[in-house]
């Protein structure tokens, strides 16, 4: 076999091999280096770490505008299901309040019986939970003064340790980012291939 031939046969796989390490190289360079390095004058370091900054302000403003906000919230506080469960949290509340408190009085537990106990009860029970939209209007009002989700999520990001990122993802995505990797070499095999071919009808 001539020298032509091997040549031939080596391109594909010089190609297969540049187009595999080349999308080797990008995948891991998504985290590393971790820290900023100089080669040749030009300064590099892995994606994440070096617009960790702005992604968590990306992130932060992404999350408070499309996924969640304080209107979420009061929607939950104001459906029928938590007022029902407050509601029958202060029921139990008030019963174990006129059992432990009141009852273990024995004057007010001799007069407090029956028809009168249960139109107290009635009474504490209404006056309570009228005070639940005020209590809940609240609770709102320092939701919205106090909580920041903009800010928790960028500054969460921010501090997140990115070597652990980074396991999380090479851990979730390993098939995916493998796959990426195989590809680079099918398609420089490819490349390679076409090169051969144009090389054989240049010379024919």
């Amino acid at each position: 076999m001539g020298a032509e031939y091997i040549i031939y046969i080596v391109i594909p796989f010089v190609s297969a091999m540049i187009g595999w390490g080349t999308n080797y190289i990008a995948v891991k360079m998504i985290f590393r280096p971790h820290n900023p390095v100089n080669v040749l004058g030009f300064r590099i370091q892995g994606l994440i770490p070096r617009r960790q900054g702005d992604l968590a302000q990306s992130l932060g403003d992404t999350i408070e505008r499309e996924l969640i906000s304080h209107q979420d919230i009061k929607k939950v506080l104001d459906s029928a299901e938590m007022h029902e469960s407050i509601s029958t949290m202060i029921e139990t509340q008030i019963d174990t309040f006129i059992k432990e408190k009141l009852g273990s009085n024995p004057m007010i537990s001799m007069f407090l019986q029956g028809e009168l106990l249960a139109q107290v009860k009635s009474m504490f029970q209404s006056q309570f939970e009228k005070a639940i939209p005020e209590f809940l209007e609240t609770c709102m009002t320092h939701v919205e003064n106090k909580l920041d989700f903009k800010e928790i999520v960028r500054e969460k990001v921010e501090n997140f340790d990115y070597v652990k990122l980074e396991e999380i993802v090479f851990r979730i995505a390993a098939k995916e980012l493998k796959t990426i990797e195989i590809l680079g070499g099918v398609f420089g095999f490819l490349i390679g291939l076409a090169q051969v071919v144009l090389l054989v009808l240049s010379r024919n």
